[in-house]
């Protein structure tokens, strides 16, 4: 015990170099000759005493984790920037605005308003040295993460996509039950080819599969849907997180960009959307907890704020905890 509290005095000893020097000055002008050996010692003490407590400050320091938050558009040219702390930032994407006023009829009869809303998407992300992983965690709004090199693995090893395949859109018309009828359709045996082709040696009950139908202007023009049949997943796909907390791990492909997540601020854009007169300055902050893991296993948490003023343009604010 008592070596750890000797340990801990010795570190927080921080010497005051102009003495050092007044005092081997002080030595080097002595004219006593019969203490020069011991004066060196003493020197020789002083000094490697005062380097051990620098050389450790330094280290510390350099060993101390560092990260910065950064703020990212979706367009714009991908604009980006440092959201440094004690300062607000203007980001570069999270504008909200009023657009057009609508209105309809309610199942009670009652005429309802409320407005369009337009909201420019972009995302936070962190740069640093040696960092693992980061987990975003948020309070209001919603946080999305998308794992490319995940979902690029699991789309070469065949776990998401099993084909795709045009289909004449007189076959299925656009309406509301066209799953409905593509699902009839494959179990009278339309889709027999398809199904010799793509699932020889796979389930054939098509309700196991997610299927999606879309259309280019190529598409639209030939009259055609593309279809595509995937493989369902009871919890969503494994490469997308979505929801209040979100963690994101570092790939040397991707480098920073590892760390991108998307944030929404729903409570906002419906309070936006409501009738009535609004102040942009008076909708709900977010506050948004960032933890860095680094790879020698230290870990640095910042709060990210962000708050809305009143021309709707989205401020941050970063403070270190």
């Amino acid at each position: 015990m008592f070596k750890k509290q000797y340990k801990g005095d010795f570190d927080s000893i921080l010497p005051d170099f102009n003495f050092v020097d007044n005092l081997v000055q002080g030595f080097r002008n002595g004219s006593s000759q019969n203490h020069s050996k011991k004066q060196g010692r003493l020197v020789a003490a002083v000094l490697a005493i005062c380097f051990l407590v620098r050389g450790g400050f330094i280290a510390s320091n350099l060993n101390k984790p560092i990260f910065t938050i950064i703020a990212f558009a979706n367009d714009n040219g991908g604009e980006c920037v440092n959201i440094e702390e004690s300062a607000r930032v203007e980001l570069p994407f999270g504008k909200i605005s009023r657009g057009e006023r609508h209105s309809y009829v309610d199942e009670t009869g009652k005429t309802i308003y409320n407005y369009d809303v337009g909201f420019d998407y972009g995302g936070i992300s962190v740069t640093g040295d040696n960092i693992f992983s980061v987990t975003y965690a948020s309070e209001t709004g919603e946080l999305r993460f998308f794992d490319s090199v995940m979902e690029k693995q699991m789309n070469d090893e065949g776990k998401i996509k099993v084909c795709d395949f045009t289909l004449p859109v007189e076959v299925i018309h656009p309406g509301k039950d066209m799953h409905a009828i593509f699902e009839n359709l494959w179990n009278d045996g339309y889709f027999d080819h398809i199904k010799n082709k793509y699932f020889k040696d796979k389930n054939c009950d098509i309700k196991d599969y997610q299927v999606m139908f879309s259309q280019d202007e190529k598409h639209k023009k030939d009259g055609l849907w593309l279809v595509e049949i995937s493989h369902k997943f009871e919890n969503g796909y494994p490469f997308m997180q979505q929801g209040k907390e979100v963690t994101a791990t570092f790939y040397e492909e991707l480098g920073a960009k590892s760390f991108d997540v998307n944030w929404t601020p729903w409570d906002a854009i419906n309070m936006v959307s409501e009738d009535g007169p609004i102040d942009f300055a008076n909708l709900p902050s977010e506050n948004i907890t960032v933890k860095v893991h680094f790879k020698n296993g230290n870990t640095m948490t910042k709060q990210l704020k962000l708050s809305f003023n009143s021309n709707g343009n989205l401020i941050a604010e970063v403070i270190t905890r």
